[in-house]
């Protein structure tokens, strides 16, 4: 991994903990003062972490340019959800078979998902990427 590798991908962390605040500040907003019930909240704050993810990473992660935006959210889109049902996989295998406390595990589930979701999207959504000048 060279050094504009590791650059992008502190962006692509510093994004992902971007939407992570979104997801739950939406979350709260939507449960707590809207009254919307638990569910409902969850998945409307999910595609909201979803689309300001998408654009913060097509814009300032990536700088992306490429003009296939719809194909670029349908592969984002789809690896999303994978990271949601990798997380809940991963959740129940660390707290519910191999007993892990709760907190630890999703540290461990976290950066396992986050390892899966840059390099998904960095092999489909976000192929070809130049940054000053050069392509990675």
């Amino acid at each position: 991994m060279n050094v504009l590798s590791v650059y992008i991908f502190g962006r692509y962390l510093l994004v992902a903990m971007f939407g992570l605040t979104c997801d739950m500040t939406t979350l709260f907003l939507l449960v707590q003062y809207a009254k919307f019930p638990v569910l409902v909240a969850t998945a409307i704050a999910f595609m909201v972490a979803v689309i300001v993810n998408f654009n913060l990473h097509k814009r300032w992660t990536f700088h992306d340019n490429a003009k296939n935006v719809k194909t670029q959210f349908t592969y984002f889109f789809i690896i999303s959800t994978a990271n949601f049902l990798l997380t809940m996989g991963f959740m129940y295998l660390f707290v519910d078979i191999v007993n892990l406390w709760y907190m630890f595990a999703k540290i461990i589930t976290a950066t396992l998902v986050l390892i899966f979701s840059y390099t998904m999207n960095r092999l489909l959504t976000f192929r070809h990427i130049r940054i000053r000048g050069k392509v990675i």
